[in-house]
């Protein structure tokens, strides 16, 4: 929906109700890391992108980090240089919120701990799946790669390096399209 967050991959529960916006890696920070976009302008021009696209830009820290805004994994490793061939952020979590917020995107904060048992890889276009904090699990959607013309191995590189280094879940679910009926299968079907 117009109003669902473009929010990270985390399976946290959040503090925000519009989970039905594409899930990716730190939020808008998905599509800067794979630009090469490493400036607060950059940055807020990625966030009106995403806007007129129908999503609403956002990024998140949790309860645990100082400054929180540092409990985004993805950042982290973004802002340590810890992503190969992805260059630093000229910012910090705190700059990176301010003007997420700014450009009108939303800052959420996630609560718990990590307990993700499984990555989703969503090729599905326009579909995501929410957040459970009883039963958590990354949900990466990939489609959104073709929407805002992204580098497709690259974000997905970034987003296996991410998990791996994060500890995370080694086990990925693929969530592929149907196949649509051929004419085969419909004559088929009339025989």
């Amino acid at each position: 929906s117009s109003d669902g967050l473009m929010k990270c991959v985390d399976g946290r529960p959040s503090d925000h109700s519009a989970m039905d916006g594409p899930k990716s890696l730190g939020g808008v920070y998905a599509i800067a890391t794979n630009r090469g976009v490493t400036d607060i302008e950059g940055l807020k021009k990625i966030c009106e992108e995403v806007k007129e696209k129908g999503s609403v830009p956002s990024c998140h820290g949790d309860e645990h980090a100082h400054p929180a805004p540092m409990g985004c994994g993805f950042f982290k490793l973004w802002s340590q240089s810890k992503l190969d061939g992805i260059p630093a952020p000229q910012f910090d979590s705190e700059e990176g919120k301010a003007a997420i917020m700014e450009a009108g995107g939303v800052y959420e904060c996630l609560a718990g701990k990590h307990e993700e048992k499984v990555v989703y890889i969503n090729f599905v276009e326009g579909t995501t799946l929410a957040p459970n904090g009883d039963d958590q699990a990354f949900v990466v959607d990939a489609w959104l790669a073709g929407k805002y013309d992204l580098d497709v191995p690259k974000y997905l590189v970034a987003a296996a390096s991410t998990v791996e280094q994060l500890g995370g879940p080694l086990k990925a679910k693929l969530i592929v399209p149907s196949a649509p009926l051929t004419p085969e299968d419909v004559v088929g079907v009339l025989k």
